[in-house]
């Protein structure tokens, strides 16, 4: 008597499709995300207003709170959000108006952080300024020595 019976009929397993932790979708369109270069710096400043300032306070904000600080930045500064990402991706802003969900731009930005690692410029930049503060503070005693 056999109590396993080998079939010919044997099913593949499911295949699963690799997920790119670089791949975003916005709008159902698959957006690779990348470093950003000095020149799409430059013409970012073109595009924003105060976004700038208001990411900032996003990444400085206490952790537990950062998920309500970016929703205040995104309500008030929606059509800079829009111009950033159209920048960054080549899409169109009016097709990112009518296509591409908060979610969506949210889930971008991170993963623009995280593939910039813009935290740990932010600390190079406070290191920096951190830096310069002592180097003031020793070039001002040695000018009272004097």
């Amino acid at each position: 008597m056999q109590l396993f019976k080998r079939s010919d009929k044997a099913e593949a397993a499911p295949q699963i499709p690799v997920i790119d932790p670089s791949v975003v979708l916005l709008g159902g369109q698959a957006v690779k995300v990348r470093k950003v270069t000095i020149g799409q710096w430059r013409e970012l400043y073109s595009v924003v207003g105060t976004l700038p300032q208001m990411l900032l306070s996003v990444v400085t904000a206490p952790a537990d709170s950062r998920v309500s600080y970016l929703l205040a930045v995104m309500e008030s500064a929606i059509d800079d959000v829009v111009n950033v990402v159209a920048v960054l991706t080549d899409l169109e802003p009016a097709w990112i108006d009518e296509n591409v969900s908060p979610d969506e731009l949210m889930a971008y930005f991170v993963a623009v952080a995280r593939v910039n690692d813009f935290g740990g410029l932010l600390k190079n930049v406070q290191g920096a300024l951190k830096l310069t503060q002592t180097l003031d503070k020793a070039a001002d005693a040695v000018m009272s020595a004097e």
